[in-house]
């Protein structure tokens, strides 16, 4: 309130000063109409003036106080369906340094100065000096009936509202007016919705063995020598991961290595045949997954150890001074091969268990090994053994 006063009184006193000049002018002027001549008539009158804008552009800056903090009108006070509202405003003190938004709203139509109908919501991005400007269209289902429509902006706490006259329309959505893209010629681009001239980069130079293209100079240079870490090696100017070699296991005597275990040399069993004739005859063919066990076994499990290739060469001298001749009985004879069949069928079962078990050295290859004969012993020597005396055993009780 005592800022309003003070601010009154300032503005009497200005009027009183301003008028007091005019008088003193208007007294002057006849006086010197009197003595002077044209020239310095005009000289006067132009004084005169310049001593009185420089007053209102004073008073002018006294009366800025009275500009509001935020401002809002339009361009025109009435609007048909389809027009575009454009809209204006000011931020009397924006802050630079966190310049937000401004919110605008419009309401309508008014019944008492009032609305709940909200049918345009927009954010206007301000500029530093504090001004800001849109614009709308007046078309759709929301513009439907006549009346007063009020626009509301916000800037932070502060409000500002104007308001204009809407003639009503049918509700149909603006057209889409957007233009087509320009047709741009040949090496002709689209940047910012017009046409302008392709910039095309020449290739870099081919260079030759030894040298490099440089950027920063657009010439090739002498390439720079090239050391690759460890574990690379370069290759045609690059360095590329070093493959790894690969070493296999440490093979016995007469053993070399394939697919990464140890296998008997050619001349080892080449002479022996290598196969397994009497299972083969057996089962009548060396596909038959019985076969495949025996050779699984001999070649990954038997074969990997030191061992296992000393009890196989000693096997192979025993084994193939008969087994062709029971070979040749078994296709011979159907009876006598169904026998071997089911001979040799439990002795196949044992060999399985090494299929199922790590052997990671020789001690576990004669643990397992010796364990795998002894059981197989104990089936087809002990076990038939045991049930003679004991069938014996009976026998002799039950006679008188």
């Amino acid at each position: 309130m005592a800022k309003s006063v003070r601010s009154k009184k300032v503005q009497e006193k200005h009027i009183q000063v301003k008028f007091s000049f005019i008088e003193y002018i208007n007294t002057l002027i006849p006086c010197m109409c009197v003595e002077m001549k044209g020239a310095g008539r005009l000289a006067v009158v132009f004084l005169s003036l310049v001593v009185l804008l420089g007053f209102s552009s004073a008073y002018a800056q006294l009366d800025s106080s009275q500009i509001p903090p935020l401002s809002v009108k339009t361009e025109l006070p009435l609007y048909d369906e389809g027009a575009t509202v454009r809209f204006s405003g000011m931020i009397k003190s924006p802050d630079a340094n966190n310049l937000l938004d401004v919110t605008l709203r419009v309401i309508g139509p008014l019944v008492d100065g009032a609305s709940t109908n909200i049918v345009q919501v927009k954010q206007i991005k301000p500029q530093l000096d504090g001004t800001y400007d849109g614009s709308f269209v007046t078309a759709g289902p929301l513009w439907l009936k006549k009346g007063d429509y009020k626009i509301i902006v916000n800037y932070g706490p502060q409000k500002a509202e104007t308001t204009f006259f809407y003639n009503g329309g049918t509700g149909q959505a603006p057209p889409d007016i957007t233009p087509p893209p320009p047709q741009c010629g040949p090496g002709q681009i689209i940047v910012g919705g017009k046409c302008v001239d392709e910039i095309v980069e020449p290739p870099p130079p081919q260079c030759g063995v030894g040298t490099v293209y440089d950027e920063a100079t657009g010439t090739c240079i002498v390439a720079p020598p090239v050391s690759c870490p460890p574990g690379q090696v370069l290759t045609n100017g690059v360095c590329v991961d070093e493959e790894p070699v690969e070493t296999g296991p440490t093979c016995g005597p007469g053993t070399h290595a394939e697919g990464g275990i140890c296998v008997p040399d050619k001349t080892t069993t080449g002479d022996k045949g290598g196969g397994c004739l009497i299972a083969t005859a057996a089962f009548g063919s060396e596909l038959a997954p019985q076969v495949q066990l025996l050779r699984e076994v001999r070649d990954n499990v038997v074969f990997g150890t030191g061992s296992g290739m000393a009890f196989m060469s000693a096997f192979n001298d025993m084994y193939y001074s008969f087994s062709p001749t029971v070979a040749d009985w078994e296709r011979q004879n159907p009876a006598f091969k169904e026998l071997v069949r089911t001979a040799i069928t439990p002795m196949l079962s044992t060999l399985s268990i090494l299929n199922y078990v790590d052997i990671n050295s020789e001690q576990d290859m004669l643990g397992y090994g010796i364990g795998i004969i002894l059981l197989n012993v104990g089936m087809y020597f002990v076990a038939p053994a045991v049930v003679i005396l004991k069938v014996k055993s009976l026998i002799s009780k039950r006679r008188p």
